[in-house]
């Protein structure tokens, strides 16, 4: 994965549009528009900004050999195997399956006493 990919990934994970998450890391959104579809760099800056917000590990950034599913820890959030295989999944679905699983798992939450976000 290269590393406007990888970028791109950070961001969406953590469901920011290109506007937000230029902020957060003192960048235009012109600017990360371009990182983002390969068409420039970002700054030294720039990486240790996202590396301070988003606490990514900067082996994983940099390296374009290692790809999203190979590190469990990219975002200083520990995920499990099977959490990852859980985000995998769901992301895989169309929307309204999606809605179908959110309304699955608040049902089990409920059943568990665990409080979720609405």
């Amino acid at each position: 994965m290269k590393l406007g990919e990888k970028i791109r990934y950070i961001r969406k994970s953590n469901q920011m549009n290109q506007k937000e998450f230029a902020d957060s890391i003192a960048v235009s959104q012109g600017t990360l528009s371009d990182i983002e579809r390969g068409n420039g760099y970002p700054s030294c800056e720039t990486i240790i900004a996202l590396k301070m917000a988003f606490k990514c590990d900067l082996n994983w950034l940099i390296d374009e050999e290692s790809d999203s599913e190979s590190n469990n820890q990219l975002f200083g959030v520990n995920v499990s195997v099977q959490e990852n295989a859980l985000i995998q999944l769901l992301r895989s679905l169309p929307d309204m399956e999606k809605d179908e699983f959110l309304q699955i798992a608040k049902i089990k939450a409920k059943k568990n006493n665990i409080g979720y976000p609405n």
